[in-house]
């Protein structure tokens, strides 16, 4: 009797552990499909971002159609391409960008976000893909006068109110006096109603403000500010090849991103 007993006991023991091992060998499998695999598998990319920050994402309306563009929106369709897949765009608010890709909606996002350290413990980072320089722009008729940075040492000097460009002037020309706006179309009516010497911003949304405003123009000052830059964000703990993948994409195309930004300025109105 207790022989049957131990034998029916090890046959249990033994069933069990087979339903174990079948089991978690088919959760291994399961966990085995890495982020790249997971994005092929179902043949769409789903990309989120805010499409309201032009040259980069922004909607552009011509005969009655409505659609998309913008920089960003360029390196989608290569990142796309790359994985031999289809591509969708989810937008939202810019808050609501990592809570989205953090609960699995999208499976990424491209929306010249920088990778803060608050931001990178809720993501993963490509390279950096784009870092705009910021441009000093001055009325036409004055242009001679700033062919050196000596020129600005006590100007006045427009810039919007917390901004990077803020920051720069007050690292690189601390005795400048510094006109503070809420947004950039108020730089370029102060510059051009003499208001102020001169503004600073970067070089797209200074290639629009002088679309707007030909008496204004470009001057060959430029500075870098102390950003990181424009990032792809990825899902935290996202595996090699996706990141690889991502990265690669980013590396053939960094050179021709800015061409990119002036050409998508053109349909920003």
């Amino acid at each position: 009797m207790v022989k049957k007993v131990f034998k029916a006991m090890i046959s249990l023991s033994f069933m069990a552990a087979l339903v174990l091992s079948l089991s978690a060998c088919g959760s291994s499998s399961a966990k085995e499909q890495s982020s790249l695999e997971k994005i092929k598998s179902k043949g769409t990319l789903v990309v989120g971002l805010m499409a309201a920050t032009p040259p980069y994402e922004f909607h552009y309306s011509h005969n009655g159609k409505n659609e998309l563009k913008g920089a960003d929106l360029e390196l989608i369709k290569r990142l796309a391409k790359k994985m031999d897949v289809k591509y969708e765009i989810k937008e939202m608010d810019f808050d609501g960008l990592l809570p989205a890709m953090q609960s699995g909606k999208v499976d990424m996002i491209v929306n010249a976000m920088s990778p803060t350290p608050e931001r990178k413990k809720a993501a993963d980072f490509s390279k950096i893909y784009y870092k705009s320089t910021n441009v000093f722009v001055v009325r036409k008729s004055e242009l001679s006068k700033y062919k050196k940075a000596s020129a600005l040492k006590n100007a006045t000097v427009a810039v919007v109110n917390s901004s990077t460009q803020q920051q720069v002037m007050q690292k690189y020309f601390p005795k400048a006096k510094l006109k503070l706006f809420g947004k950039n179309t108020d730089l370029a009516m102060a510059v051009a109603n003499n208001k102020v010497d001169a503004m600073l911003v970067d070089v797209p949304t200074a290639a629009m403000l002088i679309k707007a405003s030909p008496s204004l123009v470009q001057t060959n000052l430029k500075y870098n500010d102390d950003s990181a830059g424009a990032a792809i964000a990825m899902p935290k703990n996202s595996t090699s090849d996706l990141k690889k993948l991502v990265n690669s994409v980013v590396t053939e195309n960094k050179s021709k991103y800015e061409d990119w930004v002036l050409q998508q300025v053109k349909y920003v109105k």
